[in-house]
């Protein structure tokens, strides 16, 4: 049936039910599964730059 099942999780209850769906494909046809965790970028740095203000100090600027 299927030999290899591509699985993006994000830890949402959509992604677990994808995570079951592809667990049940794969069990009968002895496939193999791949995961790679995703996340929208641009909302955690939206929230990264909110928290910015209640770090200490020397943590608030950008030095890389």
């Amino acid at each position: 049936m299927y030999r290899e099942v591509f699985v993006p999780v994000d830890n949402s209850d959509n992604s677990h039910w994808a995570v079951d769906r592809a667990l049940e494909l794969c069990k009968r046809s002895e496939g193999r599964i791949t995961g790679n965790h995703v996340y929208a970028a641009r909302l955690h740095d939206v929230r990264f730059r909110q928290l910015e203000t209640g770090l200490p100090v020397q943590f608030q600027s950008a030095a890389e």
